[in-house]
């Protein structure tokens, strides 16, 4: 049986984690507009199906990220991360490395922080009729919950402007400097040895 953890010379992520990747990455893609959409018709009054709604799938799609980041740095302890291109300067490996923890913190906090904001409110029930599960050692308090989604909105904006950013590397490392870099996380990039 082929050890699944990808060798110090793989240039790809193994498959499974480049799935969960790219479903994050659509999901927030949906979660951050959806959210200042959401609010936006909150603050205005607009408290009709719509409305409820947006809020019912925004709770629902955020508490799944954060199933699936558990997932993702479970994978990332067990499998490790694979080799990045050799020419890539230690530098750059040092900064991608950096930013790649800032957005797991940010990956967590934000929809722990919505979590924690819903359970306080209390408003959990999702789509569907399903509620999420009240967060442990979180009381029912508004004023408390009107911080807790104040830290979720402003983390999705700096989460948000993170992932713009690392799409402009991203955009860069595939056309500009050519160095195999995105390959290690597109879909059908990479070689076999990390997938």
């Amino acid at each position: 049986m082929q050890d699944p953890r990808p060798s110090a010379t793989a240039s790809s992520y193994p498959p499974l984690w480049r799935a969960l990747h790219w479903g994050i990455a659509a999901a927030v893609a949906v979660l951050i507009p959806v959210g200042a959409w959401m609010t936006t018709r909150g603050e205005a009054g607009l408290w009709d199906g719509l409305t409820n709604t947006l809020y019912a799938w925004h709770k629902a799609i955020g508490f799944l990220v954060l199933l699936t980041m558990v997932l993702r740095l479970a994978l990332r302890r067990r499998l490790g991360v694979p080799a990045y291109p050799a020419d890539l300067s230690p530098l750059r490996r040092r900064l991608a490395a950096g930013l790649g923890h800032v957005f797991y913190v940010l990956l967590f906090a934000v929809p722990l922080a919505g979590w924690a904001g819903v359970t306080a409110y209390p408003a959990l029930i999702t789509v569907g009729g399903f509620n999420l599960p009240a967060m442990p050692l979180v009381p029912q308090d508004s004023d408390l919950a009107g911080r807790l989604f104040a830290v979720h909105g402003t983390l999705a904006l700096l989460l948000g402007a993170l992932a713009l950013g690392h799409i402009a590397i991203a955009l860069h490392h595939l056309l500009v400097a050519r160095d195999r870099v995105f390959e290690r996380m597109w879909p059908r990039g990479g070689d076999a040895s990390g997938g």
